[in-house]
């Protein structure tokens, strides 16, 4: 019994190996330019290591999303639980989004801008993307339904606020952001933003709650 969780507690720490390294040689390099080889050669181990743990980069790469996945929607459920009313729930989900981009630069970038055809979008490593979007789209549903956004699709309404979202996450963390609004208080600038995608006329959300 010991002998076995030994092994297992040895296995976890391999898999970490492999992972931490793929994340940071993905990041860095991209997927298409990362090879198995590539990733065992950065922890000193051989390729065929390292397919006693992974089937190949695409399971890595599905597995690290998860992670990152995992982290994302746990913070969506607190939220959920801590703002019930809606237009401060959509409020909190685009900072949210935001500050994970920040402060999780790596995870961030697998989750969200791997190309699809990368990753695995059904099953068990698909399972914590899934219910992230069916959280944020359910907050959605009640939103139009209540009359926050008018007459709209409920699920135009979701890409259209992942769209500004993603880009001005993208322009934060390229720089671009703080190169044009030199001197600008970042946080202030983000609150304009949102208010500037909530306003009243495309959101109707006079005095900060549906009507």
């Amino acid at each position: 019994m010991i002998r076995k969780t030994r092994r297992e507690r040895d296995r976890g720490r391999m898999r970490r190996l492999v992972l931490d390294a793929a994340r940071q040689l993905f990041v860095r390099e991209g997927f298409d330019n990362v090879s198995m080889r590539r990733i065992a050669g950065a922890i000193g181990y051989s390729p065929a290591a390292i397919y006693r743990y992974f089937r190949n980069k695409r399971e890595i790469l599905s597995t690290l999303r998860a992670e990152g996945f995992d982290r994302y929607v746990a913070g969506q459920r607190a939220r959920a639980a801590q703002w019930p009313d809606l237009l401060t729930r959509v409020r909190e989900e685009v900072v949210a989004y935001l500050r994970f981009a920040m402060e999780e630069p790596e995870y961030y970038h697998l989750m969200f801008c791997a190309d699809c055809d990368e990753v695995e979008l059904e099953g068990a490593l698909a399972a914590s993307s899934q219910e992230s979007h069916a959280l944020v789209q359910e907050i959605m549903d009640q939103a139009v339904a209540a009359g926050v956004f008018g007459e709209v699709d409920a699920q135009v309404v979701t890409l259209s606020l992942w769209a500004g979202v993603h880009g001005l996450a993208q322009l934060i963390r390229s720089g671009r952001v703080a190169l044009l609004a030199e001197g600008a208080d970042l946080e202030s600038l983000v609150d304009g933003v949102m208010d500037f995608m909530l306003r009243p006329g495309w959101c109707r959300c006079g005095g900060g709650e549906a009507e």
